[in-house]
């Protein structure tokens, strides 16, 4: 099957399932996303937070656990002049922005839950699946182009790819009328692409930039920053990522919730 039916395949086995559940809260989230790649030394880079938000519905299995599906929009970005002089990958001079779409089914564990007065304190876990989109994109010249269709490393990759979303969360419900949440979430891919960037340089760089291609142009940036030692093109089979290495994105946000089941 390709990856790129796979999203389909998910949303329509998951469908039936939203469709006969009668859901206990529906709220929305929102907050801030960040992303770890090649483009990045650190797991989590404070340059790069973006704006997050989604909607999201609840239901309550039993007294420990429930579920939620989720539909986000976040949007990603990478750029090496983050990095260091020691690690340098700044030379590369690559960056990247994407709009992320994601719909996903977590279930969540409440291991306690305290009572203070009419509200309910819960600490919660969750896991689950999840389905996303995404778009990388670079400027060049003062033009936003898609990287994807440009093949930089002479690669076709599908903009369809699943996630196994995880992480903890705390919920504060408020007389049974609503809640108040705050939830840190990772996002581990299967996928090196969330930045175009993975294996190396593509073979035939050469002969594209002499033909002043844009697929080479947006390829391989180094002499764009003005490095006397940089080379007019990198040698084939030149590494430009990490292919050992998935992509991650995160998702940290409020959560504001109306109770439906009063």
């Amino acid at each position: 099957m390709k990856k790129g039916l796979l999203p389909i395949v998910f949303c329509l086995l998951i469908l039936p399932v939203a469709s006969r559940a009668q859901f206990d809260e529906v709220g929305i989230i929102f907050g801030c996303s960040n992303y770890s790649g090649d483009l990045t030394e650190r797991d989590i880079e404070p340059l790069e937070c973006n704006m997050a938000n989604g909607i999201y519905v609840r239901k309550k299995l039993n007294r420990q656990f429930g579920l939620k599906m989720q539909i986000a929009r976040l949007v990603l970005s990478g750029n090496d002049a983050n990095n260091t002089m020691e690690g340098g990958l700044w030379k590369r001079n690559l960056s990247f922005r994407s709009d992320l779409y994601e719909f996903g089914a977590q279930v969540e564990w409440v291991p306690i839950s305290l009572k203070t007065g009419d509200n309910q304190f819960m600490p919660y876990f969750f896991t689950g699946i999840a389905a996303f989109y995404f778009n990388p994109q670079a400027e060049m010249g003062g033009n936003v182009y898609n990287l994807h269709h440009y093949q930089t490393e002479g690669v076709e990759y599908s903009l369809f790819q699943f996630a196994i979303p995880f992480g903890a969360g705390i919920k504060l419900n408020l007389r049974n009328r609503g809640s108040l949440g705050f939830e840190l979430g990772l996002r581990k891919t299967f996928t090196d692409y969330l930045d175009d960037v993975s294996n190396t340089y593509r073979s035939d760089i050469r002969l594209l930039g002499e033909n002043n291609s844009l697929a080479a142009q947006l390829s391989y940036r180094g002499i764009e920053g003005n490095l006397s030692d940089a080379p007019l093109y990198p040698k084939p089979g030149t590494q430009r990522g990490n292919p050992d290495k998935m992509d991650w994105y995160a998702l940290f946000g409020m959560t504001i919730g109306v109770n439906l089941s009063r």
